[in-house]
């Protein structure tokens, strides 16, 4: 079976497809030949996308903690989507403030835990369980990231995404039986208007850059190319895993105390030129 009729039998929900990973995914999700749901607070974004793809792209304007309005969506879509649906991907949540513990109200924390993680559970619970009770093989694919490895002064984000990664590891077990896949990806600092807001400037930019071994920001469609992948047919056995799509900023975590990493570019000066980080279409 070939690449492409492998994915015309593909259609999947994206939460956050409005844009950064979610969109990079649905984007290449149509290319490969899939069908799509975009399912954000703002589809502006995905606008030129639905006009090029009308009969395989839908997009809803919901928040994903909103479990009344994510159940009306799943009934809109299954009644109207030409290819029944057997795939999720959580990717909605917003964007943390660095701040220390004594800086954090309550009600900032229970904010980020209640987009990332409450949002994750929510679309896992109305989706995923829609998927399970079909009793095709299906696949689920959760947005963490490497401060679910490696905590940074992100408190609520860092526990939020921890937490989606037992959360995967359950539902992996919980519907198993069901021929539902569960998995998560753990992105390193990706290129997307998620991590350029903040008003950092370059300086902060050739830190990350200077924290990853492959020294250079990730795009978006490199961790899109490892969701696909979890959502085919191609990563049947797996399940309950979180695949770090990082550029080795985790496994590089030990290696600053020893003067850096081997034969590195980073700390030249400056932010990667093109060779490093080649340009692609932005998501």
């Amino acid at each position: 079976m070939s690449a492409n009729s492998t994915f015309r039998a593909l259609s999947a929900v994206v939460t956050g497809g409005g844009s950064g990973i979610g969109l990079a995914t649905v984007r290449l999700l149509l290319e490969r030949g899939a069908s799509a749901v975009i399912v954000d607070l703002d589809i502006t974004r995905a606008e030129e996308l639905a006009c090029r793809y009308p009969r395989r792209l839908q997009c809803f304007t919901a928040s994903v903690t909103d479990e009344a309005r994510l159940r009306e969506v799943c009934e809109l879509v299954s009644c109207s989507v030409e290819v029944p649906l057997n795939g999720l991907v959580n990717c909605a949540g917003i964007a943390p403030t660095p701040a220390s513990i004594e800086d954090t109200s309550l009600e900032q924390w229970s904010r980020v835990l209640e987009s990332h993680l409450s949002g994750t559970y929510l679309a896992c619970k109305v989706f995923g369980g829609a998927l399970a009770q079909s009793g095709a093989p299906a696949s689920i694919v959760n947005l963490a990231s490497v401060l679910a490895h490696r905590p940074g002064p992100v408190l609520a984000y860092g526990a939020a995404k921890s937490a989606i990664v037992n959360l995967t590891e359950a539902l992996a077990a919980h519907w198993a039986a069901r021929r539902v896949r569960v998995n998560a990806v753990a992105p390193g600092w990706t290129d997307t208007p998620f991590v350029r807001r903040n008003g950092r400037t370059d300086k902060d930019f050739q830190a990350i850059v200077d924290a990853t071994p492959q020294a250079r920001l990730l795009d978006p469609t490199e961790i899109a190319e490892v969701i696909l992948f979890l959502l085919s047919p191609a990563a049947s056995a797996v399940t309950g895993a979180t695949v770090n799509c990082d550029g080795g900023y985790v496994a590089g975590t030990g290696w600053a105390p020893y003067g850096g990493f081997p034969n590195s570019p980073a700390g030249a000066g400056g932010l990667p030129d093109s060779s490093i980080h080649p340009p692609r279409e932005a998501a």
